[in-house]
This record gives structure tokens, sequence and C-alpha cells, in this order.
């Protein structure tokens, strides 16, 4: 693998907290040359007070940073091809620190995938240049993106968005997951970016990848050029795989070996394949079954001939499942009716059930 010279910062919020400031004056000291530094407004581009922002986040960076950082603005895909959207790029390459924090990170990735922006990012980073991605930006950098508006605000079914996938560059296989210990939910879990563990193991189970998660007002600093990682900040980074997990808290330097030993591709569990139509109308016919069966007991106390064919059908439905090789679901199978005190005996000439303890 080629080293990048490149450090990047990756931030789970608060980048411009007491917390994090020291990071950025960190980048911007490790630079050889005289800071020419950019903002990159996408994220938060479709929002009404996006200007508000820039100016707060300019300001920031003069008081707290003691730089000037100018704007490269993409707020929506409507300008892509212009001339004044190559005059943005041509800028950014020109950059030597780039920085992009909160709004959207779907809005953001699927932005950026229509521009040229991940093309010189990477080269960016590989030229030995420093570049902070905070928030929403940061969600970006992975293989996927969590729509986070979409899940937590409109209640959307979990779904993964396209990731601009930057961290390969270091070697690492993973989706960046920010906000991972947020508890501004209260009664409900608002961690893991706000959509909260259920959910994004949903996510994990639909399509799997390993997890980078960074807490809130903490940061996973990348040195490319020393091969180091360290964790800055009051929280902690936690790397999610197949194989467990692992912490890694403030204050601490690490090799980046050791993180890239964690989240290879080859640490992904092996995908369990998707369900077709045909194992649909298979479940949909047992579920058909037992309806009738609940009607019958419903209006008829005479029910055993009548229990005794839908078992026997399920327990077919379990052998036919078993022949075609999808043991997932004839384990399924197996425990729902573990869970009724059925067991299923099984010889050379088929299978019979029995309540347990006859």
């Amino acid at each position: 693998m080629e080293i990048v010279k490149g450090s990047i910062a990756i931030m789970g919020s608060g980048e411009t907290s007491p917390a994090l400031v020291s990071v950025h004056r960190k980048f911007v000291e490790m630079l050889d040359n005289q800071v020419n530094a950019f903002l990159i407004d996408t994220p938060f581009g479709f929002q009404e007070n996006a200007d508000v922002l820039v100016d707060k986040l300019q300001l920031f960076f003069k008081k707290s940073v003691q730089i000037e950082i100018k704007l490269a603005s993409l707020r929506n895909t409507n300008n892509i091809d212009s001339v004044e959207y190559f005059e943005m790029l041509e800028q950014l390459k020109s950059s030597n620190f780039i920085f992009s924090g909160p709004g959207s990170p779907s809005y953001a990735s699927k932005t950026w995938l229509h521009s040229d922006i991940p093309n010189v990012l990477t080269n960016h980073l590989k030229d030995g240049k420093n570049a902070v991605f905070s928030s929403a930006a940061a969600s970006t950098l992975g293989e996927k993106t969590i729509p986070v508006y979409e899940i937590y605000k409109v209640g959307m079914t979990p779904f993964w968005e396209e990731g601009l996938n930057t961290l390969e560059l270091y070697g690492l296989s993973c989706t960046v997951v920010p906000h991972f210990n947020n508890k501004e939910g209260g009664n409900h879990d608002t961690s893991c970016s706000y959509i909260g563990k259920n959910r994004l193991n949903m996510l994990i189970d639909e399509e799997y990848t390993n997890i980078l998660g960074i807490d809130e007002h903490t940061a996973l600093v990348i040195n490319g050029e020393k091969e180091i990682f360290s964790v800055d900040g009051i929280g902690s980074v936690t790397v999610k795989t197949s194989n467990g997990q692992k912490v890694f808290e403030a204050g601490n330097e690490y090799s980046l070996s050791e993180l890239q030993s964690i989240l290879q591709a080859t640490n992904k569990k092996e995908q369990q394949p998707k369900k077709t139509s045909s194992d649909n109308i298979d479940v949909n016919s047992l579920k058909k079954e037992i309806a009738k069966l609940n009607l019958e007991i419903k209006n008829n106390n005479d029910f055993t001939t009548l229990f005794d064919k839908t078992i026997l059908e399920i327990i077919n439905l379990r052998n036919k499942f078993r022949i075609e090789k999808k043991y997932s679901e004839s384990d399924e199978i197996r425990d729902l009716l573990d869970n009724l005190d059925i067991t299923i005996e099984d010889s050379k000439t088929g299978s019979s059930w029995k309540f347990k303890g006859q």
C-alpha cells in the first residue's frame, strides 16, 4: 500500500469547541508552506442559514486558529460543469488545509459523488496536505454514509448511502459514525449519529460494514507520513467488526497498523444470501396456514386434525429449506416450534413431531 503523506482529523462533533481547537492548530503548524485554507460548505448548503454558518466558521478560524479560511462553495449540483465550479476545484487543488463540517451526511455525499471533490481530496492527502472533516462531513469518509435526517427525522426504513471511501487511502475498510455517544434523546437512544444502536445494527445486518465510531467532542487524528494515529478530545473511538469491538481512549498515540489490522475487508462477516421472491412465497404460505388455524381455533373446539396437518406442513417447509441448504430459514422454523414446546423427530423415513415431555 502506498504511503499517504497527508494527515486527516475526523471529528465526532465539536469542531469549534475548546476541546478540539488544538487539533486545528496542530494541523496548521504541520504545514511547511504558508497556510492556504478552504472551507467546503456542501453539508449545510441546502440550509437557509448557510451564509450565516459560513460566517461563523470563518470567524472561528480567524479568532481561535489565527488563520483566514476561504470559501470553496458547492451547495448543490446545479452549477457542476460551470466556470465557477471549475474555479472552485482549482482553488481546492491549491489548498494545503481543507475543512468541512456539520449538516446532512447524505446531502454531502450525494453532492460530492456527482462532483470531482472526492478525487481532489484524495490527491490533496496523497500530496502531504491536511484535512479536517467533522460531523456530517466525517460521515462521508468511509464506504457508506448514514442518511441521518432521512432515518431519524423522517422515519424512513434504515438504508445506506454510498460513501466517498477516502479512508481506503489509509488502509481502512469501514464506515464512519460520528456522534457515537450522543445522549440528547434522553428517554430514547440517539447514539450512533442519532439513529440509535438498534437501527445501526439493522443497517449492518442488511449490508455489512466495519464501524469506526467517534464520540462527540472527540477526534481521530491520522498522521499518514508517520503512520500513527491518536485520539484527541474528551471521548473515545470505538471500532466494531464481526470479531468484536475495541475502544481507543483519548490522550494516547498508536501505530496506524493496529487500526489497519482491525479494519480490514477480510474482517467483514460473510453475508447471508438475501431472501428471494420464492422464499417470500413459502413464508407467506406458512403465514396463511397459521391464520387459517387461528380462525379454526376460534370457531371450532375440535381442531386436533387441523393442528396436526398444519404442524406437518410447517415441518415439510423446514425440510425443504434444509434440502435447499437454506439453513438460516430452517433454523428459524425449528426455533418457532421449540417456542411452542414442539419437538421435531427426524428419521430416514421422514419427520414427525410431539409435544415436549410426551
